[in-house]
């Protein structure tokens, strides 16, 4: 954010009265920025840099940010209308503001002698950038923040624009105004709804106890989800079923931003009540409230100075003096419930108040008193909020609690199949969904969005698949910044905790995080409480055999990725060492798992250790898929090593090994099967191994002689013939006879090839039925025994 001309201004003027202006300027800044409860992370000559969402995550970050330069705009106007007053030919002061929403790392930067509190990354450079383009008095935003926050306000679109450091272009939107949806089930809503499931059993008692509220019995409803199962979607499809009724439906809000302002979503309702709009003047709100009163037949003496009091209307006749605070709170309270109940004596009536987890202290308190009179009221108290909240008017025998659980399988793949227009769609991408999104519609829907926009889905013949292979599936931002916001609520230590979780994976026991953190059992046995009644972890089984379990996989994703690189390699590289010290015993359970470790730490040569003893593991349990990721992520590592001869003896067994499991998974023909055996030859030679040459050259033999090359194939059976006999592998010397018979027999040279085999059978080890791995599927002695 940056002040238009601010240099000129300072020629012209007087600096003492530059230092009144700009300190003016700052407060409204400030001021704008800290009430959508934004950062002011620098202050420059003539600006400022602020955060949305950094240090501490906000689930709506973007939309915060434009909303706050939205006011900034108007509050400068109103000040350069005031100082026009005082001085008329004082110039028009204009901020250029841009937008950019993406990651950065914030932190000190500098020395005991200076330290500053810094925000750096390339989001930084792209909102400097925006800034840069803006035109005097507006707003630019990138078309990463425009696609966070279309629907919620107007934009024009400006096209490409060239962007300093950039080498490719950006799109550019200029925010005109807010649009008048402000939730984001409003803008889901205005895009096409999805088709209402798995909610039949949870709207029938809300129409029930709408139906008793008719008669005269107040009823109140909580709708309880966590955040984005759908208590919007809910009350929208239960405000459908009503809507042939004769009843009065008001709706408030709690907006993310709006917990310091006082009765925010009860100034809305009162608001549509008495049709008063943006742009009305303490006149026209008086009128309009006046004729209001006069309707619902309430008396104006003992309530028109409070609700004027309420909407802040100037000479509302409440004396200030003689009322302390909490009187005129009661009083105004008291007003609002008059007209309340007034006007549920024309007709029934609906309130609905959304999202109680932002609700302000005033709404709540005015919440509680108006619980205490419907009882004989022909009203419908409906609230909707997450688990967080707690409030105090559960026992009330006319209030009922709705939990609304995750979706099914089953009712996931239909909201699926109606977001793509299809039911057809591949087997792995429908786990991917699941496993992904567990149930939660908002998820579901931005997943889809979000795999439709990155081109990882594609469309053939009206069937959905995967179009590539993915690694790292990128998170997206509206998903991420909703987990985020919950996390950053715990306390550092409690997000401590969270975070080596994330690390060790989806679960973890109780002795493994013990051993990695630096706590005693009973802090961190505190603290896995507050995860658990946060509803982030659960726990299976019982102390100290307890297991915790992340309740969302994207929860751990989001988690995971919050911690700096350099940390998170630091805690991978302690979580493997917890797991050698502790399951030294058994660690061969725990290969895939140090493999993944030691990989993530950045400690290439134990993880390529683990990744080959992984990838055996895997091939002895006929896991060769597996197997063959675990050599293949083996053998990438390796090439950031320096080309020693150490590395060579490292590579060896990994392209021998991934030459058995490419032979099972691909066929004996495969590309992958002679691309692993030549490599590993080439090894050998390098090397002078002759020990580990007999696998390889017969893993070549059997591709060769599958593929009908007989002639490479004599001659890969007569160098197996021609290597070195060791007393502690003569079993082994099976393999080279049965090379060769096997490949007479296909030459139709059958006494060499029945000498040969019967060579083979005589090395036979009746304690040895198959031979090792590297080998592949070959059985002994049943395949010489077979061609005899």
């Amino acid at each position: 954010c940056d002040m238009e001309g601010f240099t000129g201004l300072s020629e012209k003027i007087d600096p003492e009265e530059v230092y009144s202006i700009m300190d003016q300027i700052y407060e409204i800044l400030i001021h704008k920025v800290h009430d959508y409860e934004g950062t002011v992370n620098e202050m420059t000559g003539d600006g400022i840099m602020a955060l949305f969402g950094a240090p501490i995550a906000l689930e709506d970050a973007p939309l915060r940010a434009i909303r706050s330069a939205y006011s900034i705009h108007r509050e400068i106007t109103r000040f350069n209308d005031r100082t026009k007053q005082e001085k008329k030919d004082f110039p028009s002061l204009k901020m250029r503001i841009g937008i950019h929403t993406g990651p950065v790392v914030v932190g000190t930067l500098g020395n005991d002698l200076r330290v500053e509190f810094k925000a750096v990354g390339d989001t930084v450079n792209l909102a400097s950038r925006m800034e840069g383009l803006a035109e005097p008095g507006t707003t630019y935003v990138s078309d990463d923040t425009f696609k966070l926050t279309e629907g919620f306000f107007r934009f024009e679109a400006l096209g490409e624009r060239a962007v300093k450091g950039k080498e490719e272009p950006a799109n550019v939107f200029r925010v005109i105004a807010p649009s008048s949806r402000r939730t984001r089930f409003d803008v889901s809503a205005e895009r096409g709804l999805t088709s209402f499931v798995g909610r039949e059993r949870e709207l029938e008692l809300l129409l029930d106890g709408f139906e008793r509220s008719k008669t005269g019995r107040g009823q109140a409803f909580s709708i309880m989800a966590e955040a984005g199962v759908g208590k919007s979607r809910f009350l929208y499809e239960f405000r459908k079923a009503v809507s042939n009724e004769d009843v009065t439906f008001q709706e408030g809000k709690c907006l993310s931003f709006s917990r310091g302002v006082s009765y925010h979503p009860v100034i809305d309702i009162v608001k549509a009540n008495f049709n008063i709009v943006e742009g009305d003047g303490d006149f026209e709100i008086m009128e309009k409230l006046k004729k209001g009163l006069k309707v619902l037949g309430a008396d104006e003496a003992s309530t028109l100075p409070y609700l004027l009091e309420f909407l802040s209307v100037k000479d509302s006749g409440v004396d200030p003096i003689a009322l302390s605070p909490e009187a005129r709170k009661d009083r105004i309270i008291k007003a609002i419930i008059r007209i309340t109940i007034k006007a549920s004596q024309i007709r029934p009536l609906i309130i609905a108040i959304e999202d109680l987890h932002w609700i302000d202290k005033s709404s709540e308190d005015y919440l509680k008193d108006l619980l205490d009179s419907i009882s004989g009221a022909k009203i419908f108290l409906i609230f909707t909020y997450r688990s967080e909240f707690v409030h105090t008017w559960g026992g009330r025998s006319y209030h009922s609690q709705v939990n609304l659980n995750r979706l099914s399988n089953r009712e996931s793949l239909a909201m699926v199949a109606h977001l793509l227009g299809t039911e057809g769609i591949d087997r792995d991408l429908e786990e991917l969904i699941l496993d992904k999104t567990e149930g939660v519609p908002f998820f579901i829907e931005e997943f889809i969005r979000s795999l439709k926009d990155l081109k990882i889905i594609e469309r053939k013949n009206n069937w959905y698949q995967l179009s590539m292979d993915i690694q790292d599936l990128p998170i997206p931002s509206t998903i991420h910044d909703v987990i985020m916001a919950r996390v950053d609520t715990l306390s550092e230590e409690v997000k401590g905790v969270l975070q080596i979780g994330s690390v060790i994976g989806r679960e973890f026991n109780h002795d493994l995080i013990m051993k990695v953190i630096s706590l005693s059992e009973v802090e961190l046995l505190s603290n896995l409480s507050a995860l658990k009644d946060s509803e982030l972890l659960y726990e299976r089984g019982i102390f100290p055999q307890s297991t915790y379990i992340f309740k969302h996989a994207l929860t751990q994703d989001v988690v995971y990725d919050s911690i700096l690189t350099r940390r998170r390699k630091q805690i991978h590289e302690e979580v493997g060492k917890a797991i050698e010290n502790l399951y030294a015993e058994r660690l061969e359970e725990f290969y895939e798992m140090l493999a993944l470790h030691y990989t993530e730490a950045g400690l290439s040569k134990k993880a390529i250790d683990y990744c080959l003893r992984a990838g055996k593991r895997a091939t002895e349990r006929s896991a060769c898929q597996e197997a063959i990721g675990h050599l293949t992520t083996g053998l990438t590592l390796l090439q950031t090593l320096p080309e020693t001869l150490a590395r060579h003896q490292q590579e060896l067994p990994l392209q021998t090994a991934l030459g058995a499991a490419s032979l099972m998974v691909r066929g004996h023909t495969a590309t992958e099967v002679e691309t692993a055996y030549t490599r590993a030859r080439v090894l050998c030679q390098q090397l002078g191994d002759t020990q580990d040459m007999l696998p390889v050259l017969f893993g070549l033999w059997r591709f060769c002689v599958m593929r009908a090359d007989y002639a490479m194939a004599r001659q890969l059976g007569e160098e197996l013939l021609g290597l070195p006999e060791r007393s502690d592998e003569l079993p082994l010397r099976v393999f080279p006879h049965y090379a060769a018979g096997f490949t007479c027999f296909c030459l139709g040279e059958l006494l060499p090839a029945r000498s040969h085999l019967e060579e083979g059978i005589a090395h036979y080890n009746p304690a040895q039925r198959r031979g090792p791995p590297c080998f592949g599927p070959v059985k002994i002695p049943v395949s010489p025994v077979a061609y005899m």
